[in-house]
């Protein structure tokens, strides 16, 4: 993984990083960002694949449900969930901890269009025991920076 915080320090992206205990669920990811003192919206990441192993991250709302189908016809292929090892395996990250940005090869990024009309977004860079937040303005420049390919799911695609 890239350390996100070196990267977008040298490129004046601004970010807020936050040092915790680990955490891996939503209801956990509550209770720190109360105790921390953070806004923004929260996010999850999931580390998707296709039937050719070509690797994907879902970038959507923590609580929202995810409409498989809808993701696969704006890629064009079907997606599905890697598997919590194999994942671990590929990116030394654990399940609950999924970074959307950081990956040493380019893996495509899909984003929920619906979180672009937030202003901050709360996500974990990789690791259980930290918590980034960035504006979400930045998240074009993010992305180019890193060359990930993207795709959005619009937010008529996604209403569960």
């Amino acid at each position: 993984m890239i350390d996100l915080a070196k990267k977008f320090l040298h490129e004046n992206i601004y970010f807020e990083l936050y040092h915790h205990r680990a955490i891996y669920t939503n209801e956990d990811a509550l209770v720190i960002k109360k105790e921390q003192g953070f806004t923004g919206t929260e996010t999850k990441s999931l580390f998707l694949k296709d039937k050719k192993d070509n690797n994907y991250v879902y970038l959507t709302f923590t609580m929202k449900q995810t409409d498989f189908k809808a993701l696969g016809k704006i890629v064009g292929k079907r997606l599905s969930i890697v598997s919590s090892e194999r994942m671990e395996e590929q990116t030394g990250q654990k399940q609950g901890a999924v970074s959307p940005f950081g990956y040493e090869k380019q893996i495509p990024i899909i984003i929920d269009e619906e979180l672009l009309s937030n202003e901050k977004l709360v996500f974990a860079p990789g690791r259980p025991d930290q918590t980034m937040v960035i504006q979400t303005v930045d998240l074009n420049k993010i992305i180019q920076l890193l060359e990930m390919p993207i795709f959005l799911m619009p937010a008529n695609e996604n209403n569960n």
